[in-house]
């Protein structure tokens, strides 16, 4: 297990997000809590991410190039699905760039971009 610098920027048409944190990388899975408590997993795997929140909203997005998949959003036990159309999905072993827009209803709700770059602390 590593300990990483994790620079975080999501943007979505309603939303901006962008905070630098310290995190760990385990094998296939990135590990970090953000600045307000909530735990973030993200899990490298063959062809798709999978994305996961736990805190005071809780999510579970899978991101496929080759396919449409399924999220939900959980806000005080109310959970909101969506399916998920990735656009962009770039793994580079230090970077992570998803594009992506949450349909529901047939109807795009949201588009997001989530770029992440992560690198291995020094020890001192």
């Amino acid at each position: 297990m590593e300990k990483v610098i994790i620079d975080f920027r999501m943007n979505s048409l309603d939303n901006k997000v962008e905070f630098t944190t310290i995190g760990e990388f385990d094998k296939h899975e990135l590990k970090f809590i953000d600045n307000e408590e909530t735990d973030h997993y993200i899990i490298f795997k063959n062809d798709t991410v999978e994305y996961y929140k736990k805190g005071l909203m809780d999510m579970k997005f899978i991101f496929d190039l080759k396919n449409n998949t399924k999220g939900i959003y959980k806000v005080d036990n109310n959970p909101f699905v969506f399916d998920i159309v990735t656009t962009k999905l770039e793994s580079n072993g230090n970077r992570l760039v998803i594009k992506y827009n949450l349909i529901q209803d047939n109807e795009i709700i949201n588009q997001s971009e989530l770029n992440i770059k992560y690198s291995v602390t020094k020890e001192e």
